[in-house]
């Protein structure tokens, strides 16, 4: 996936707030008419093979045919989904002909999860194989996401199956990977579980449109919600959807040298390009600055980028982006645990966000002497509050909860803050 710079900032509605669009998706023409033909085919099918003969050989062969182009327009519609594409794929002649070599990869990436195993059960000894495989088939269906978001973008099998890019992208992606990986688990059972409750007494022949309008139905789904999944964290994996790179408002010509730049590896030049742009920009200099936190992390400069993200990091949060604020955050503290945000103001938004993020530790070091570099902030009252209830709830430290609780019912007796401090020490002491 190749990291392109971003024309203008896009609002793109999170995935938990459309998710019935998710199963509408596939029922919006073409992609209902897909769904009828490849079920009527397969309904079909099942007569010409009970016949017998030569009805038995044109049925596996169209049944064949109709699996490979399932795949390969699930495949289609992840593509167009991750572009930014709203409506799935027209029944054009580059729909219907091309990209068939994606099915086929799909297969060779079953094969080589299956030799690995294999290979596995070969060279462990007999009392770690079980263990081996528990641990292979969890890491295998926890990246099974990110392996067909790879082959879909990247077209190779050899991408598809790199470790170090499949944790990438579930780890860049963060929690809403995993959310997502749990959806995609739950739907993947759909069919079986719609056919179990409608299709026990309906004839062969009804069963099998019914299972393969259902089979299609949340397979098709799920291929939406993967390549949402991919517009909604482009930033994070690298990608460079369409619609949002089409949407330039006359930047291109700007932008240009500095895509050009990214693509040849010289990342240096397009950090220094984007801060040129910054200077002679200054309405837009959020996204540039963005643009260029993004390049920073693909280079040694750990300076640079720790010096352009502190000044990011403030203007994100005047501008109330706080999620986007959170990410660069937890960028420079990965850099250097130690740094923290040089205004005052900035830390409860931010903490706020941490702890939504299950950044527990992370929030807690954040605030670690706010006390002494603001001694007169009106700010630490709610803030160390809010450090003792992450002991007590998240961390399960009730010692240091009691600590901080103690320090603010001692340094500020008069705060409301004190109050609850004091009710949050008696119930970790009763």
């Amino acid at each position: 996936m190749s990291l392109r710079t971003r024309r203008q900032p896009v609002t793109i509605t999170p995935f938990w707030n459309r998710m019935p669009r998710f199963f509408l998706y596939p029922l919006t023409p073409p992609g209902l008419y897909v769904l009828l033909v490849l079920a009527v085919a397969n309904a079909t099918v099942l007569d010409l093979m009970q016949a017998g003969g030569f009805g038995f050989v044109v049925g596996l062969i169209v049944s064949v045919v109709a699996a490979v182009f399932s795949i390969k327009y699930g495949y289609d519609i992840l593509e167009r989904t991750a572009n930014g594409h709203t409506l799935p794929p027209r029944l054009n002649q580059e729909t219907l002909l091309d990209g068939y070599e994606l099915p086929f990869k799909q297969i060779a990436v079953f094969i080589l999860l299956g030799l690995a195993a294999w290979l596995m059960a070969i060279i462990l000894p007999p009392a770690l194989t079980f263990v081996g495989f528990i641990v292979y088939g969890i890491c295998v269906a926890a990246l099974f996401p990110a392996i067909v978001m790879t082959l879909a973008l990247e077209r190779s099998v050899f991408a598809a199956l790199n470790p170090a890019t499949l944790f990438g992208i579930a780890f860049r992606i963060g929690w809403p990977y995993f959310a997502v990986l749990g959806l995609l688990l739950l739907l993947n059972g759909g069919a079986g579980t719609v056919m179990s409750l409608f299709g026990q007494d309906l004839p062969l022949a009804a069963q099998a449109f019914l299972s393969t309008f259902f089979q299609n139905l949340f397979f098709f789904t799920m291929m939406n919600l993967m390549g949402y999944l991919i517009f909604q964290y482009h930033d994070r994996v690298g990608y460079a959807p369409d619609t949002l790179a089409d949407a330039d408002d006359g930047w291109g010509e700007l932008l240009d040298p500095v895509d050009e730049d990214i693509e040849g590896g010289n990342y240096e030049s397009a950090a220094q390009r984007l801060r040129s742009l910054i200077r002679e920009h200054p309405d837009h200099a959020i996204e540039l600055r963005q643009q260029r936190h993004q390049v920073l992390k693909l280079t040694d400069d750990e300076d640079a980028q720790v010096d352009n993200a502190g000044t990011l990091l403030s203007e994100l949060i005047d501008a109330n982006r706080l999620r986007e604020a959170t990410e660069v955050f937890i960028d420079i503290t990965d850099i250097d645990p130690g740094l923290r945000p040089a205004r005052e103001t900035d830390y409860e938004p931010l903490m706020n966000m941490l702890v939504q993020r299950g950044e527990y530790r992370r929030a807690v070091r954040m605030a670690n002497g706010f006390h002494k570099d603001f001694p007169e902030s009106p700010f630490i009252p709610p803030l160390y509050l809010e450090v003792a209830r992450i002991f007590s709830d998240f961390l399960q430290q009730p010692d240091k909860a009691r600590q901080v609780a103690d320090f603010l019912i001692k340094r500020f007796p008069d705060h409301p803050a004190a109050g609850r401090a004091q009710a949050l020490r008696d119930a970790l002491t009763g």
